[in-house]
């Protein structure tokens, strides 16, 4: 049976990616009903994405002070409220278009939560348990995603009056996002066990923590195995917002579809991630390299949105359209998590870097989300031609040449790893000595038996106050995140080995 503090999460993160694939496929239409233009609508779609990177250092940092109760109540209610702003829009016509994008903007920030998610399984829960759960978590999205275009096929009739305001296919999606968001709020509130407040920042490491910051720019800027990673998963997303930008208005105008059939192509493209997620997994575990996994899907990923270019055009056929759509959603997983992983590698070979892992890979996050606002924007200005456009152009084409950008990206990124390499992993190692040295230096520590390490999740719902196991378990895992090496003494022997901390695959949009 599903932990409920697992399942709280698993919730939320169904709903986070239903709520963003019910929008997507008919933000276009909407936008155009409410007389906005296609630059409106990659503003609209741009302020969600970059609402949503602004957020998250601030819930992160909120969670660290708080807990995690008081954040997530406060961002999903946020989502409430955006929702039921898109859904009111139409009824307010001289603010209608400002009226969608403070909604989205206010969703974007409650989806900041998304972070949340991945911070409570590092903290609630003990190394060896991390990875299925996160890989559990994954999976809901994917399958969130996967099944968001039922929900647009069932809004497609829907036309209703409701307090004087009236709902069709296209504002009735607002009232869907605050249906289940406040579900997932109820869930969150009943199930979620809160943590107590990580009290780690002390105001005397001030200092070191600027000359930190510093030192990881420094890195990230001047060692290519470290700074090629994030222009690797800026690329990821940029693409991934590519075609959510690109598809509905493009199709529209090539084959007539509306947002029903956008939705089934986006719900067909999670599935693809999904396998391409289990590829990945049994690839690796038969021995293929990360370094190997990365070059395939970034050469797939160029290879896929340079036949988007060529092939979508006016009257072109379903099949033209969605076979790059395919081949490119195919390769996303290839650049996630061997992405990420080298990446982990190359901090870890870097000593001075050692005790910043976790915000290096706060900060690679953080580019992946600079790819999702940014995308939006210079797709619909840049890259899509109007309708018009397409009129008078001489190759009917739905691109301008503008969106070569994104397959160059790919190609670039590819030879680039080509030139620098795959990244050496840092081993590290004990010699006997050593570990006599440990073990004998005080004769006390032998004959101390170990206790099995508790979590939070086994806890009381709510923190607790005092003496409370969470505090010690917290203090117990700071401990740890100290040194390189792990020391556990069983009675009368001594065994030494690493850390096993692990890590996560952050599977945010």
């Amino acid at each position: 049976m599903m932990d409920p503090a697992v399942l709280a999460l698993a919730t939320l993160g169904l709903v986070d990616s239903i709520s963003f694939m019910i929008v997507a496929p008919s933000l276009a239409f909407y936008v155009e009903k409410l007389g906005g233009s296609q630059d409106a609508y990659g503003f609209i779609l741009a302020v969600y994405s970059f609402a949503s990177f602004c957020g998250k250092p601030i819930l992160g940092r909120w969670s660290d002070a708080q807990g995690f109760l008081v954040p997530y109540m406060i961002s999903i209610s946020l989502s409430n409220l955006g929702g039921l702003l898109y859904a009111v829009a139409p009824a307010f016509t001289s603010t209608q278009l400002t009226l969608v994008a403070l909604g989205r903007i206010l969703g974007g920030l409650g989806r900041a939560n998304s972070a949340l998610g991945f911070a409570y399984v590092a903290r609630a829960l003990p190394a060896s348990e991390r990875t299925s759960v996160t890989a559990i978590l994954g999976g809901v999205q994917m399958i969130g995603m996967a099944i968001a275009p039922l929900f647009s096929a069932l809004l497609a009739n829907v036309k209703f009056d409701l307090c004087g305001i009236q709902f069709d296919n296209l504002n009735s999606v607002g009232l869907v996002l605050f249906v289940i968001n406040f579900l997932s709020q109820v869930l969150v509130y009943f199930l979620l066990p809160d943590l107590a407040p990580n009290n780690s920042d002390e105001a005397s490491d001030q200092d070191d923590k600027e000359s930190e910051w510093s030192k990881m720019l420094r890195f990230i800027c001047t060692i290519p195995h470290i700074g090629i990673p994030f222009l690797t998963i800026f690329t990821f997303n940029f693409n991934w917002q590519f075609i959510e930008t690109a598809l509905a208005p493009a199709s529209a105008d090539a084959l007539g579809w509306s947002p029903v059939e956008v939705s089934y192509v986006l719900g067909a493209m999670a599935i693809l991630v999904f396998l391409g997620m289990t590829s990945v997994h049994k690839l690796s575990q038969m021995g293929v390299t990360d370094f190997t996994l990365l070059c395939y899907g970034l050469m797939a990923n160029a290879l896929g949105y340079l036949l988007l270019y060529r092939s979508w055009q006016r009257d072109a056929s379903v099949a033209a359209f969605v076979v790059p759509v395919f081949i490119s959603a195919g390769s996303f997983a290839f650049l996630g998590a061997p992405n990420r992983s080298l990446f982990s590698k190359s901090v870890d070979a870097a000593p001075e870097l050692s005790g910043l892992e976790g915000t290096m890979q706060a900060l690679l996050s953080m580019a992946s989300s600079v790819g999702g606002f940014t995308a939006p924007s210079v797709v619909a200005h840049y890259c899509l031609r109007t309708p018009a456009m397409v009129d008078v152009s001489s190759d009917a084409r739905e691109f301008t040449p503008v969106a070569l950008l994104s397959p160059a990206l790919g190609f670039i990124i590819f030879v680039a790893n080509m030139v620098v390499g795959e990244p050496e992993e840092k081993v590290a190692t004990v010699t006997e000595s050593d570990e006599e040295r440990m073990c004998h230096e005080d004769g006390g520590m032998n004959g101390v038996e170990i206790m099995d390490e508790a979590t939070p999740l086994n806890g009381d719902r709510r923190k607790s106050d005092g003496d409370s196991p969470l505090k010690s378990i917290d203090k117990m895992q700071k401990s740890r995140r100290r040194s390189l090496l792990e020391t556990s003494y069983v009675r009368g022997s001594c065994t030494l080995g690493p850390s096993s901390e692990v890590d996560i695959f952050n599977t945010e949009t």
